[in-house]
């Protein structure tokens, strides 16, 4: 006969936090006012993940691309039927102004310091700001900032000049 354990009994009971949980305890706020896109299990995982790599008042750009702002015309994958106007472009762009794609999944890009970030936001090629008439290149765009050793961190929103 097996022996009685309790910890077989409790361990069951506790539940685990998810990465959205975790990510909004680390952002000093509950999952559901945590933006859309870091809502999401995947997103949030690769951020927190990114964020152990970070050095302290280490910047990073989370973008959600919008498949959309790259099919407005009959030529698929490129904006405004352009050849060269596409998603590779703008990464090309990012990883060129000096962010390192982080897990190679074009979607959170990390940088090593604040001009470096800030020259990459005022050099997007003009084809890739956002243009009244069709849609933006990505549905939504974040700044991540790592505040301590403990990876406490904070966002703020990154639009210009890719969305409204």
């Amino acid at each position: 006969m097996e022996k009685w354990n309790p910890k077989r009994i409790v361990k069951p009971l506790i539940s685990k936090k998810t990465n959205v949980e975790k990510l909004a305890d680390k952002m000093r706020m509950t999952p559901t006012t945590l933006p859309i896109a870091m809502q999401n299990e995947n997103n949030a995982r690769l951020i927190l993940k990114a964020v152990k790599t970070m050095k302290i008042d280490d910047p990073a750009i989370f973008v959600q691309w919008n498949p959309n702002g790259f099919n407005d015309t009959a030529t698929p994958n490129v904006r405004n039927g352009v050849a060269g106007q596409t998603l590779q472009a703008l990464v090309t762009y990012i990883t060129g102004s000096g962010g390192v794609d982080f897990n190679g999944q074009n979607s959170l890009f990390i940088f090593r310091n604040n001009m470096t970030i800030s020259q990459c936001q005022g050099g997007f090629p003009q084809w890739a700001h956002h243009q009244a008439t069709i849609p933006d290149v990505c549905s939504s765009i974040f700044r991540i900032n790592k505040l301590s050793a403990n990876d406490a961190i904070d966002y703020e929103l990154f639009e210009f000049p890719l969305t409204k």
